[in-house]
C-alpha cells in the first residue's frame, strides 16, 4: 500500500513538473478548450512582420475581404454574418479580450480556424505572410 502511494505521488509531481516546465498557458489551455487549435506556444510567438504603413495597408486590405463579413468593417463584431450570440468574442476592439490574445494567439486562431462558433480557416486560403498581415491590422483596432 505504502509503494502504491508512494508511485502515485511520484507520478503527480512528475506530471506537475512537466507541465509546468513544458509552458504550459492557462490561456491556451482555455482557448483550447473553447475549440481553438494553438501550440502551447502561440502566447509567446510574436509577428515576425515590421508595423509599418506597408504591413497595416495590406493586412486591412486583407481583412476587408476576409474577415470584415462577420467581424465588421470596424473588427465591432458586426458584420452581416457575425453570430450575435458571440458578439463579445467577435468584438476584437473588445479591450476585455486583449490579454489572452497576443499575436500568436491571433495567429493561430485565423489560421487554423474552428467550428462552433464559426470561423473559417484561412491557413488554406493566405500565405503565413498575409495571415500576420491581418494580425499585425486587427492589433490596431484595440481599444486603450
Amino acid at each position: 500500500m505504502l509503494r502504491a502511494l508512494t508511485s502515485l505521488v511520484f507520478i503527480v509531481f512528475t506530471v506537475a513538473f512537466v507541465a509546468a516546465s513544458s509552458g504550459y498557458d492557462a490561456a491556451v489551455d482555455q482557448a483550447q478548450a473553447s475549440g481553438w487549435t494553438l501550440p502551447a506556444t502561440a502566447k509567446e510567438e510574436k509577428n515576425p512582420l515590421p508595423v509599418n504603413e506597408a504591413t497595416l495597408a495590406a493586412g486591412k486590405k486583407l481583412f476587408l475581404q476576409k474577415c470584415q463579413r462577420c467581424h465588421g468593417p470596424e473588427g465591432k463584431g458586426d458584420g452581416p454574418d457575425a453570430n450575435h450570440d458571440h458578439h463579445d468574442h467577435m468584438d476584437l476592439t473588445n479591450p476585455k479580450n486583449t490579454a489572452n490574445n497576443p499575436d500568436g494567439v491571433v495567429f493561430y486562431k485565423v489560421w487554423n480556424g474552428k467550428q462552433n462558433p464559426k470561423m473559417p480557416v484561412f491557413g488554406d486560403q493566405l500565405t503565413k505572410e498575409q495571415v500576420w498581415a491581418i494580425v499585425t491590422y486587427v492589433q490596431t483596432l484595440r481599444k486603450k
